[in-house]
């Protein structure tokens, strides 16, 4: 949540993040360019207008990736950094209707066409563009990820000895791996690989489908569990046939088991196989993609795992029963008791006075916390837990009026979405800020 902010700047920190200031009080702060865009989805039109049409590129770029849908009006802005921001929008998991995509894919600067090539929905005509543009990088980006489209399903095409044979010589290490990831390369080909050089080569052929586990085995590489791999494609396009999906489960191979774990068309007995892989990645892409795992499985995962889908597994997890886990060793799973919708508030309670701050903040943001232990945690040493309950709208509204002028409180109860509107004018009036018009 940032360092601690003074009055009056930490009150214009906060209120340019309270989720409830109207849209006077917004216009105010977009006087100073003091707005932070991420704090909602949608923006009134009134303040889009603000937004857009603002002189100081730095608002247009935050509301190019953060503001509603009349975002989409930036793909023509004069500003080459403010386009740039548009088209990057994907990174934070935001999207372009194909319309917007076309018109950024003609931009003159290269940096805003190369962030188009990475959205999701790429319009078949932008495509071809960009498979074409000018600047080398664009172009092998595109045929990276919309070359596919020019395959046949499975997106592999089988190709000659001669052709083979010449990707296999190239001198460029990233062609003889891309050949060797290729499942209908011939075998005899693919051993040629396995004795290339260059590890990365090595790897990409040691989980050629065509392989014999012998064959694997013999191959000099060696995987390293706390690597990110890049996992065999063929192991998601291999048509459905139980037979084959089996055998390749029972694969030494743990790239393969883990490629194989993302399909979500796998038999029951091999997804009870991979259940108890001794592979924790293989557990993990399994939890993530197959519904219909052991309870265990999914608790096994969310004790373990903090990467980016430990919240949708926590959402699998039954809630009924989840507060007998209180008392656990793991603080991510005495959190988890706060689940329970039949865990009572004096469990709550006692649960916001866990030795874990991560346990602490959890039981903050549980509805069935009095006001009286929020105001109580304005006084926890955690600078999370503090400033949560600041941003808190339990706390009582004159707690809420003294926080204001505590320094390493001031910003987060500006913060807070019940903090009245005249108290919102009042402290932009006291931070010297313009009224209104």
């Amino acid at each position: 949540m940032g360092d601690p902010t003074p009055p009056p700047e930490g009150w214009i920190k906060g209120l340019s993040k309270n989720p409830a200031a109207p849209d006077d009080v917004v216009e105010r702060l977009l006087s100073i360019d003091a707005i932070d865009f991420s704090t909602r989805k949608e923006w009134s039109d009134k303040i889009a207008e603000v937004a857009l049409n603002h002189p100081d590129p730095k608002v247009r770029r935050n509301f190019a990736v953060f503001g509603g849908d009349q975002r989409f009006r930036l793909a023509r802005d004069p500003v080459v950094k403010v386009r740039r921001a548009l088209a990057a929008c994907w990174e934070f998991g935001r999207r372009l209707p194909e319309e917007v995509l076309d018109i950024l894919a003609d931009d003159p600067d290269g940096h805003v066409r190369w962030e188009v090539v990475h959205h999701p929905n790429v319009p078949r005509q932008s495509q071809i563009k960009l498979l074409s543009d000018p600047m080398d990088d664009i172009r092998a980006e595109a045929r990276e990820r919309f070359g596919e489209a020019e395959r046949p399903p499975g997106g592999w095409t089988p190709m000659t000895a001669e052709e083979a044979d010449a990707l296999v010589t190239s001198e460029n290490a990233e062609t003889r791996e891309r050949a060797a990831r290729n499942p209908l390369l011939p075998v005899d080909v693919v051993r040629r690989l396995t004795r290339d050089p260059e590890f990365r080569v090595r790897l990409a052929a040691s989980s050629h489908p065509a392989l014999t586990e012998d064959e694997r085995a013999s191959i000099d590489i060696e995987i390293d569990p706390e690597i990110v791999y890049r996992l065999p494609e063929w192991t998601l396009s291999l048509p459905h046939d139980a037979v084959e999906v089996r055998r390749h489960a029972a694969s030494a191979h743990v790239l393969i088991r883990r490629g194989l774990a993302r399909r979500k068309d796998l038999p029951q007995d091999v997804k009870e196989r991979f259940a108890a892989d001794e592979d924790f990645v293989v557990r993990l892409l399994l939890a993530e993609n197959s519904d219909d795992v052991p309870v265990e499985l999914l608790l096994e995962i969310w004790r373990e795992w903090e990467g980016l889908s430990q919240w949708r597994i926590k959402e699998r997890i039954p809630r009924q029963g989840l507060r007998r886990f209180a008392d656990d060793p793991h603080p991510r799973m005495r959190a988890l008791a706060l689940g329970d919708p039949q865990t009572p508030p004096e469990l709550v309670d006692e649960l916001s006075r866990d030795e874990e701050p991560w346990v602490r903040w959890c039981a903050l943001r549980d509805p069935r916390l009095t006001p009286e232990r929020v105001t109580e945690l304005l006084e926890d040493d955690d600078p999370n837990l503090h400033r949560g309950a600041a941003a808190d709208p339990r706390l009582p509204l004159a707690r809420l009026l003294e926080a204001l002028e505590e320094t390493r409180l001031a910003a987060a109860a500006a913060r807070n979405p019940a903090l009245p509107m005249h108290i919102m004018h009042e402290l932009l009036d006291r931070a010297g800020v313009a009224d209104r018009q």
